[in-house]
């Protein structure tokens, strides 16, 4: 599973072409987008699903009136829709006004976690449920192509799905829902777990065919005034911030280890196969047969050839590595952060990949 990743705000970009490059993509042409999320990102699913109405003053700002949104306007996601020069996206369960998704669809519902909704969960659209409706929709995308162009225009291309951009905004109510009945410590204890049933969500869609994917980092919960008033009533709980320290711990906690997520799933297409050797997967890799060299093997002639495409190898001849890996080493020790003492601020230079 291949993704590359940059910092964006408080996002967490985890965006990867098919090709496995080591650098995100700048390449922001996409097709079609596909959401998961939470409140945050929820545009209109929990009202079309019938859990509850919203009223004015909510939509106030941009679209004169509700519009599914647990905001005064446009969210995030809207935001980049718009940047993207996309129509926003409409929700999964919104059957009204002829909905087009031809460009995308959004999955989110107010109220999800990550980890499988229970009895007393304000939402039972877990991600989990999500993914699901994502590929009951992919399904019946398929058939729908299939009959001809009499939904062309309303649903997306069969190479949309390969071809689109994944978002993620979610995990905030995994965190603050458990303060409710757990100490600081057992939420902690419980990221691990949440993040978990997340990668196996991401796995799941990148089996159908997902390469790109953008996720969102959870915000500074202990100063949302929700949880001050409810958490915040000693003063001895709030940070110089005047915000709850024990759910700020938590996110920046949650933030760390999603980022280390990302860095295992991203990178190299090959982490222990030789690009130039010989004998195939799992290591391509014979003794008896250096990098560049033709030898007779049990009276067959054979040659250890280079792979097409070096910069998916972490391995160059089953001892070296290659180019690549050496350029993302590089472009890390040269951060300075890695060495004792660290020489970050003193950092005069910065490479540059010419693949």
């Amino acid at each position: 599973m291949r993704l590359s990743v940059v910092l964006l705000f408080v996002a967490l970009l985890c965006l990867g072409a098919g090709g496995g490059r080591v650098a995100a993509s700048t390449d922001f042409n996409f097709p079609a987008v596909f959401n998961f999320g939470d409140s945050n990102s929820d545009t209109g699913g929990r009202v079309a699903a019938g859990f509850e109405s919203i009223l004015p003053p909510y939509g106030s700002t941009f679209f004169g009136g509700p519009a599914g949104r647990f905001c005064d306007g446009r969210l995030i996601l809207d935001f980049l829709m718009e940047a993207l020069d996309m129509p926003l996206l409409n929700a999964y369960l919104d059957s009204l006004g002829t909905p087009s998704f031809r460009t995308g669809v959004n999955f989110a519902q107010a109220g999800c976690s990550i980890t499988p909704a229970k009895p007393t969960s304000v939402s039972p659209f877990s991600f989990g449920l999500q993914v699901k409706q994502f590929f009951a929709f992919k399904d019946k995308v398929t058939k729908l192509l299939s009959k001809g162009d009499l939904y062309g225009r309303y649903i997306p291309l069969e190479n949309y799905f390969s071809e689109g951009l994944y978002m993620f905004d979610i995990g905030q109510n995994d965190l603050a829902g458990e303060f409710y009945s757990k100490t600081e410590d057992q939420v902690i204890a419980s990221i691990p777990t949440i993040l978990l049933e997340f990668e196996t969500g991401l796995k799941k869609l990148y089996d159908q065919g997902a390469r790109k994917f953008w996720i969102h980092n959870t915000g500074p919960l202990g100063c949302l005034p929700q949880n001050i008033a409810l958490f915040g009533k000693d003063p001895s709980q709030l940070d110089e911030l005047h915000c709850v320290a024990k759910h700020n711990r938590a996110a920046k906690l949650f933030n760390l280890q999603l980022h280390a997520l990302c860095t295992k799933l991203r990178g190299f297409e090959h982490a222990t196969q030789a690009c130039c050797g010989y004998g195939g997967p799992p290591l391509n890799y014979d003794g008896r047969v250096p990098c560049g060299q033709t030898v007779s093997l049990n009276g067959k002639s054979v040659t250890a050839n280079g792979c097409s495409d070096t910069t998916e190898f972490v391995n160059w001849d089953g001892i070296h590595y290659t180019e690549a890996a050496n350029f993302h080493i590089t472009s890390h020790i040269l951060t300075g952060k890695y060495s004792d003492p660290p020489f970050v601020e003193k950092m005069p230079f910065v490479i540059k990949p010419r693949f």
